[in-house]
């Protein structure tokens, strides 16, 4: 077992080694902020993550697909971290809140700095012991990739071309 410090910047090391990007934030404010500052318009926030900030734009109830796509900036949180990969592990209970994590351009993942562990293993030991509400569940590591036969990959295709771990500290 690591040390906290030591797992943060194994986790860092993993996730921009994947080209994501992460900013270290000491409350759920400076999240908003900061998600706010990387987009031009407001940034949509999943149900999952608006319970933290209470405050943002929720995608609308009778389109939210609609209200979601192209958004600059989409906010969500994650369940937990992974040092070795530097992925985040979304628990996703609706299909808007999967949609806010596939269909923005730069998607902000919440995560706090006591959630993120070790091994992949771990994530997958802490998703077998969780009660079977979600619907959906996801490692995320980095943007979205995509890569044809020619080993041709482009970025943000099937998925977001930024992403952003903000650890909560």
């Amino acid at each position: 077992m690591i040390s906290a410090s030591d797992r943060t910047s194994q986790f860092q090391e993993a996730l921009v080694a994947a080209q994501g990007e992460i900013a270290y934030l000491d409350s759920w404010d400076e999240l908003w902020d900061f998600a706010a500052s990387l987009g031009d318009d407001t940034p949509v926030v999943s149900p999952a993550a608006h319970g933290f900030l209470r405050r943002g734009e929720l995608p609308d109830s009778e389109d939210p697909l609609r209200s979601i796509a192209d958004r600059s900036v989409g906010i969500t949180v994650a369940a937990l971290g992974v040092a070795e990969t530097g992925s985040l592990l979304l628990v996703e209970r609706a299909p808007v809140d999967r949609a806010v994590s596939l269909l923005t351009r730069h998607l902000v993942i919440a995560v706090g700095q006591d959630d993120i562990v070790d091994e992949l293993a771990e994530g997958f030991r802490w998703l077998a012991d969780q009660p079977r509400a979600a619907a959906y569940a996801t490692f995320v590591t980095g943007p979205s990739r995509t890569a044809d036969i020619e080993r041709s990959l482009t970025i943000g295709v099937q998925g977001p071309s930024r992403l952003t771990a903000a650890v909560l500290t």
